[in-house]
């Protein structure tokens, strides 16, 4: 027995002042006594007031006890006095609430979704336990997330539990347990870790429940059916062709046939009937074509799921306009195979007399000529006069060979020839910012340039006439246009799938370029990178875009996240709703009776005592028979 809130010092200290008090108005008589009178001249005389007079002694003890013991009593309710020991007066409980991707699905065609199920069986378990004990709710998905702290307020404890909506993620158990055994580590009275869901986990094979683990089951059926996940690359080959590709799996434990179609902006790409076995995964394959943006939605549909959340899947597509170029020469032939040959673009030729303003839009290209004016455009300037030359000119060479290459340089990149033979060069002299891109043994003869939201390229030798039956020729033209435009160039490719670890494989071509990982806010998002594979883990729906160099991959992070394995909790483990004193409680709440107990004290104490209080019997008749 002991006392909740009060210590003995402070309730003895309570006791005594209020005891004090009491018996102080004992020993103060301001009572009137009753008198029968035969006229009504005396009440004038009852309105003086009444002195007071102290007494020795105290007439009514059996009065003064009972109101002193009643005091008592509600004072022992006030301290919230239990039976039993301190030790066992209340039990910290965390409730794992699975809010994972799959308590979305339905235990039946017609009954509720399994996170209703889930939120009623805490509900019943917080009515279950003793209402000292404190509880902690916790939502459980890829990570788990506190929704209170340690608090014997049921009406927080059952919001939190109102407020739990499924996620997109898996639900990793292990690293729940391991969340919910920190939290009992830091409690005075640990007590229990509770489970509600449908233990559909990723990772069961190694996990390991702690011994004061109850489970609260949710059943659904294991059928289910969906989309594993949709890819999108736009071909490198030919502008505006898509190839895509669809993984469906059963999740189930027996044979389905669904249907399968591919829809771009409403308009049907192509559609397949499969049938799947047990856990088998199927992968489809289409093609189609376009420029436009726009929406890309694959869909499946079989009867009797349970689970739609993985029926559908969206991404939306970029536009894949051509980028303009403008060639500004007197001899087209010699740049029509190195332009033309990029299905990105579309050339339009100009004689050099009629570039005597900047193009408006797109890739400018000045074959020995210079505009009047020099726009805001990128541009390459090939063999510019000196007069109009935007790098300027330090002299001319004959002769002269390329002798290095700036490999660390985007319009260089892989770029190894040397003592390439120019019959003639320019040779420049860079100001500050200017990058050499190669350089022969007069000085640079390529040059770039970036600043003001401008790039620029200038050669001081024409690739097409100088390194013309070079092979080094088309790949620097490439590097000049990726570097000048590079989103016009960028190779596409697009993934709907699930939250959490996301694995990108990274091509050999890209495997030295930048890599950056950014999130549909725009912050960057932390990676690891091993060998031509790149992770990053990300715990909320979202587009995600992975760069690397000149290609992006942009990750639809919609598609919820199933796992395949079902997890029955051991033999030992307890389940479903605690009886009383099942969950270790001892100790046990009676201020109440406490309460009760003094209230009719002073309840009776003031009818049996109190002048005004209830009159006994054959009182009345005896004040009448006075006053006749």
């Amino acid at each position: 027995m002991f006392l909740y809130n009060l210590s003995i010092g402070e309730f003895l200290l309570l006791f005594t002042a209020a005891a004090g008090v009491v018996t102080a108005l004992y020993l103060l008589d301001r009572s009137r006594r009753k008198v029968a009178v035969a006229t009504l001249r005396f009440w004038a005389e009852a309105r003086r007031p009444v002195e007071s007079t102290s007494r020795r002694r105290i007439r009514q003890w059996p009065s003064l006890l009972m109101q002193l013991a009643s005091i008592a009593a509600l004072l022992l309710a006030l301290s919230q006095l239990r039976l039993g020991s301190r030790d066992d007066a209340w039990r910290d409980h965390v409730v794992l609430l699975d809010t994972s991707a799959w308590m979305s699905a339905r235990g039946s065609a017609n009954g509720p979704p399994l996170i209703d199920e889930a939120k009623e069986l805490v509900s019943r378990y917080l009515r279950a336990i003793p209402g000292s004990d404190r509880v902690m709710i916790v939502y459980a998905d890829a990570i788990s997330t506190p929704a209170t702290s340690f608090e014997s307020n049921r009406r927080n404890a059952e919001a939190a539990v109102r407020r739990a909506r499924p996620g997109s993620a898996a639900l990793d158990l292990n690293q729940a347990f391991a969340y919910a055994q920190r939290l009992l580590a830091r409690s005075a009275h640990p007590g229990e870790i509770v489970f509600a869901g449908a233990s559909r986990l990723a990772g069961a094979e190694n996990l390991n429940p702690p011994r004061n683990l109850r489970v609260l089951a949710v059943k659904a059926s294991p059928e289910n059916v969906g989309l594993k996940k949709v890819g999108v690359r736009h071909s490198a080959a030919e502008r505006d062709l898509w190839h895509v590709y669809v993984s469906v799996r059963n999740y189930g434990t027996r044979p389905r046939a669904v249907d399968l179609g591919v829809h771009f902006g409403g308009a049907p790409v192509g559609t397949r009937r499969l049938t799947l076995k047990p856990s088998e995964e199927v992968e489809s394959a289409f093609e189609f074509r376009t420029r436009s943006k726009g929406p890309l939605e694959a869909r499946i549909r079989s009867g009797g799921d349970l689970f739609p959340a993985d029926d559908r899947a969206s991404l939306e597509l970029p536009s894949l306009a051509a980028i303009p170029i403008t060639v500004c020469t007197d001899e087209p032939q010699l740049f029509r195979p190195l332009v033309e040959a990029h299905s990105g673009v579309e050339p339009v030729f100009k004689p050099s007399g009629q570039c005597a303003e900047a193009p408006a839009e797109g890739i400018a290209i000045y074959d020995r000529v210079a505009p009047a004016a020099g726009g805001r455009l990128p541009s390459l300037y090939i063999e510019p006069p000196a007069s109009g030359s935007p790098v300027r000119l330090a002299s001319s060479a004959a002769g002269v060979s390329i002798e290095k290459w700036n490999g660390s340089h985007p319009v260089a990149a892989g770029l190894r020839a040397r003592d390439l033979r120019l019959v003639s060069a320019q040779v420049f002299a860079p100001a500050a910012g200017d990058v050499a891109i190669a350089e022969s043994a007069s000085g640079p003869v390529a040059i770039a340039r970036e600043g003001s939201g401008r790039r620029m390229v200038v050669l001081g030798f024409h690739p097409a006439r100088a390194l013309k039956f070079e092979l080094t020729t088309p790949l620097l033209f490439a590097n000049i246009l990726r570097w000048l435009s590079p989103g016009s160039f960028r190779q596409w490719e697009l993934f709907a799938s699930s939250v959490g670890t996301v694995s990108v494989p990274i091509d050999a071509e890209a495997k030295d370029a930048p890599l950056r990982v950014i999130a549909e806010d725009g912050t960057e998002i932390p990676f690891t990178r091993a060998e031509t594979v790149l992770r990053f883990f990300s715990g909320k729906p979202g587009a995600v875009r992975v760069l690397a160099g000149d290609r992006e991959q942009i990750h639809s992070l919609t598609l919820p996240a199933v796992p395949e394995t079902l997890w029955t909790a051991p033999q030992s483990v307890r389940r479903g709703i605690p009886r009383p004193r099942e969950t270790g409680a001892t100790s046990r709440d009676i201020w109440y009776w406490l309460a009760l107990a003094g209230g009719l004290g002073l309840l009776i104490e003031w009818l049996l005592f109190s002048p005004s209080g209830m009159p006994a019997p054959g009182a009345g008749k005896k004040s009448v028979r006075q006053a006749a």
